[in-house]
């Protein structure tokens, strides 16, 4: 039972890091309150009745989508096959980063105002606190409770390539055609990331997918010890060696850690997509996971060479290993690394840390500075691809348990066209939540926290979401600006199929929960790296590498 929590609490600070990544995060401060939602009256049993009924539904879209299209008001909406009259209801569920909002139930009401009078729902909505999340949705979805709406998370059981391989999201390919063509307007080419052959299981939230890697540190500690110029202009970890070897010496900083993980798995340098084996930062290079997201797989992204690799035994892994053990030994990494249960952000906030390395993404030093509660200097060290898992990471989908999935596809659809459900969802009710000013959204005068305040990424399109306090007013433009213009893996889209390594993958799992922690903080004794390999090896990893192999040639082959 222990080690179940610890690997709770492991899995759930993996998601911090990633989270963290995404921009604007929620605010810690809002105290727990009653979640308004709406339960299922009918058992188990009726409920996956209606999910058949509404799958098969669902399988006839392709079929009548044209005719359909045909009858669409002038709005773009189409109208169900039910009655026009009867309100239908779906129950929509998403994740909350801290307590649940007290303003809960007041911006669902708001929602309904527009939903009921514009696609003719009504839509229940309950939060789930992240720890939670996993464990709610699988009971949800294996008692076959009635679910129309769900955004799936980058670990554990709900993620999407999970949930999409156990047959557990419906194909709304036909739906998104019928219902959902200001998605498709808007998303464009990303639909792949989350199409499987003809089917599509979701939409992933679109937001800034391409990051950069960073190197965070404290401005004032740079600032007293004269070292922000420094800082700012460097271009090599080894010159980032110097800024940990002042800090460490110093008389009035000595007592902070040098560097601590970005999350509880002890993660420092081996950053997801990301090889920083090299010492100058102009050298570091990226690879693509396949949409695997525990690292297991690494190919070169530009497309030269399709070759499938074991990312744990390439050279480059293995250097950044060598490098954060030396650091270990100079005295500049956290000493309980590989077990700290804390984010990065939450340590430096609570003056025990000077820096920390992340993904992220333009606007980084606003977003860090306010998650550590101090103004704090961010070094660009490398830039990574659009992938697939960038894409999947969060992706809104209809579950198989869905009794309305047409509606839960107009809802969706407003999610990413609509910046009224956009800002309800992500900042609250203006004037009470929220006040604008000059183009920004801010807490209203004399409030330092709101009812309802949550993450600008969870939700169908961060660019419609107001920039808040710190960004400027064209913050968002920026930021779509800074997307369009980045690279995209050669291999966005693939998709493996993992039914028949399930096995191998639990395995390998448990191995990665075994050995990352203190290979990926330094923290590893000798002789560690060599036993990870070999009882990977031993848990079936190349089955795995071969399958991906198999099917990413069959992919290249159809395209």
């Amino acid at each position: 039972m222990k080690m179940k929590k610890i690997v709770s609490v492991f899995l759930c600070l993996i998601l911090a890091l990633s989270l963290a990544a995404c921009g604007k995060s929620e605010n810690s401060k809002n105290t727990p309150a009653d979640t308004a939602q709406s339960k299922d009256d009918t058992s188990a049993n009726s409920a996956q009745s209606k999910a058949d009924t509404a799958q098969s539904k669902a399988d006839t879209n392709d079929d009548s989508s044209q005719s359909k299209a045909d009858t669409n008001d002038e709005s773009g909406s189409a109208s169900d096959s039910t009655d026009e009259d009867e309100m239908a209801e779906i129950n929509m569920v998403y994740f909350s980063m801290a307590s649940i909002p007290t303003g809960l139930s007041d911006v669902e009401t708001e929602i309904n105002v527009i939903t009921e009078q514009e696609i003719n729902t009504h839509v229940n909505i309950e939060m789930i606190e992240l720890g939670s999340y996993e464990q709610q949705i699988n009971l949800k979805v294996s008692s076959g409770e009635k679910l129309d709406l769900m955004v799936t998370i980058p670990y554990g059981s709900p993620t999407f390539s999970n949930m999409a391989s156990q047959k557990q999201l419906m194909d709304i390919s036909g739906l998104l055609k019928d219902y959902g063509q200001g998605i498709l307007d808007t998303v464009s080419g990303f639909m792949d990331a989350t199409t499987v052959g003809d089917a599509v299981y979701g939409v992933t939230t679109y937001r800034t997918l391409n990051s950069n890697v960073y190197i965070v540190m404290r401005t004032d500690v740079l600032e007293d010890l004269g070292l922000l110029d420094a800082a700012q202009n460097m271009t090599s970890f080894s010159e980032y060696e110097e800024i940990l070897k002042a800090v460490k010496s110093s008389d009035k900083w000595g007592y902070l850690s040098g560097i601590v993980p970005s999350d509880s798995s002890g993660l420092i340098l081996p950053i997801a997509g990301a090889y920083m084996d090299t010492d100058k930062f102009s050298e570091a290079s990226s690879y693509d996971s396949l949409g695997d997201l525990n690292k297991i797989i690494a190919i070169n992204p530009d497309g030269s060479d399709p070759t499938v690799t074991l990312n744990f035994a390439s050279d480059k892994y293995k250097a950044m290993v060598d490098m954060l053990r030396s650091w270990y030994e100079a005295g500049y990494v956290y000493k309980d690394a590989a077990n700290q249960n804390e984010t990065a952000e939450s340590l430096v906030k609570s003056n025990a840390a000077f820096s920390f390395i992340c993904s992220s993404e333009v606007g980084v030093e606003t977003a860090k500075s306010e998650a550590c509660g101090m103004d704090v200097t961010c070094v660009k060290v490398l830039s990574l691809p659009i992938t697939t898992s960038s894409c999947t990471k969060f992706v809104w989908t209809v579950p198989q348990t869905a009794t309305e999935p047409e509606a839960a596809v107009k809802m969706m659809n407003l999610m990413y066209t609509d910046a009224r459900i956009c800002n309800l969802l992500t900042w609250g009710l203006e004037g009470k939540d929220y006040e604008l000013m000059d183009g920004v959204a801010i807490y209203p005068e004399g409030m330092e926290e709101a009812a309802y305040h949550t993450a600008d990424f969870i939700y169908g399109n961060q660019f419609l979401v107001l920039p808040w306090a710190g960004q400027d007013a064209d913050f968002r433009q920026t930021s779509k600006t800074d997307m369009e213009s980045a690279p995209t893996s050669a291999y966005l889209g693939f998709s493996c199929d993992t039914s028949n390594i399930e096995n191998e993958l639990t395995a390998i799992t448990n191995t990665i929960n075994e050995f990352l922690p203190g290979l990926d903080s330094g923290v590893a004794a000798e002789g560690q790296y060599e036993a990870f390999l070999e009882k990977l090896e031993k848990s079936g990893v190349q089955k795995v590498v071969d399958t991906y192999q198999e099917q990413l040639n069959a992919w290249l082959e159809s395209k």
